[in-house]
């Protein structure tokens, strides 16, 4: 049986102000929503992955049936920088966009929000790096996923990069909560197999750094535990054929579960040091959080051993043994799972400078956030070492 540790008199606050629909065909249903709204120039934020497929085109269709006029952006790279934002944002001010759709990845999710602040707030978006920096209300903003990884559309957060430093700016504000969330499994059919392995081990690594936080909570347990079971469950027969709809359905149910744990936890080592490489070496993120998660995981494990028998049982793993014994089994179960799914374990097969360590270390200690286990600089660049 999978409990949490809480007293029924632990005081906790857990925020889920969202409209999520969640099914295959979902997306299907957006355009009438939308014109149900009164709303009528839709600004489409997406990459050219997404673009080039045509993904897009079912959304698009129905847009123009619905008598919205659309507008596509779909210069949205990896790790999406300031000046794609500003780019972006003065051509949906030109188009006169009153609702942004993000359609794809957390990249295209992330920067439809950072458009979508700059067309009411103004000014440039490295003004809002940090908590609560967004003064005014966003336009109508949907969130449609294409991958089951980040949970961006139900996040109130934009990870978003300075192209000048390089580091990995995190707009945080929950104006950015999309109005609308929209999780449609049939999306997913057509991902290639990296990206699904990638952006699966991206939503594993929320759920699990969401369980062990400091700020986890009874609610935000449930939800983790949940995710974790789905995905584990689903992610290798996801990667091996994407068009299998039950293992689609169980890796975007376990990804969004995951989005409203991290949006309520934050994140620890594993997404700092990520966001270090994504702005230092344009690192994919899910291919980043998802080679580091097992070596964070050996880290942690000391400070949350309780906590890791019941990532084995949601795993559906064996608990016999002593807490280490058991930690360390979790740790090879991911571990093997990473492997398993064609994603390297180590940043030297990723061509990772060893010589920028420091340089890692450095702005990974700034993002460690609610981490279980004190991490020094020291213990980061021991950390970091051990990954490669």
């Amino acid at each position: 049986m999978l409990v949490n540790d809480f007293s029924g008199s632990a005081v906790f606050q857990f925020a889920a102000h969202i409209n999520l629909r969640f099914g295959a065909g979902a997306s299907r249903q957006t355009a009438g929503e939308i014109a149900e709204l009164g709303l009528r120039k839709a600004f489409v934020v997406t990459d050219p992955g997404v673009h080039k497929a045509g993904l897009a085109e079912g959304l698009l269709q129905g847009l123009k049936a619905s008598g919205i006029a659309a507008e596509t952006f779909s210069d949205v790279e990896s790790n999406p920088r300031d000046a794609t934002i500003h780019a972006g944002a003065e051509k949906a001010r030109t188009f006169g966009a009153d609702v942004y759709i993000g359609f794809g990845g957390g990249s295209a999710m992330d920067a439809a929000k950072g458009m979508a602040l700059l067309a009411t707030n103004g000014g440039n978006i490295r003004d809002y790096d940090g908590i609560n920096k967004v003064g005014k209300d966003l336009p109508f903003l949907v969130a449609i996923p294409t991958t089951a990884g980040t949970g961006s559309e139900v996040t109130a957060n934009a990870a978003l990069t300075n192209s000048d430093t390089h580091y990995k700016m995190s707009v945080r504000s929950p104006r950015l909560l999309p109005k609308l969330a929209v999780v449609d499994p049939q999306l997913l059919s057509s991902l290639p197999k990296m990206v699904a392995a990638t952006a699966g081990l991206d939503a594993l690594s929320h759920a699990i750094e969401g369980y062990l936080s400091v700020r986890a909570s009874a609610l935000s347990d449930v939800f983790a535990l949940e995710a974790i079971r789905l995905i584990g469950g689903s992610l290798r027969p996801f990667v091996a054929n994407t068009a299998n709809a039950e293992a689609a359905a169980g890796m975007a149910l376990g990804s969004t579960l995951a989005g409203f744990v991290i949006s309520n936890t934050g994140t620890g080592n594993d997404h700092a040091i990520a966001r270090a490489l994504g702005g230092l070496f344009d690192t994919p993120h899910g291919l980043a959080t998802g080679l580091l998660l097992p070596h964070v995981m050996r880290f942690n494990a000391p400070a949350r051993p309780a906590r890791y028998r019941r990532i084995a049982e949601a795993l559906g793993m064996s608990t016999s043994g002593g807490d280490a014994e058991v930690g360390d089994r979790v740790c090879d179960e991911v571990a093997g799972l990473v492997r398993n799914v064609g994603v390297p374990d180590r940043l030297g097969a990723i061509d990772i400078d060893r010589a920028r360590v420091p340089d890692l270390v450095a702005i990974a200690l700034k993002n460690v956030g609610p981490n279980p286990r004190r991490t020094s600089s020291e213990d980061m660049r021991a950390l970091i070492e051990s990954a490669f």
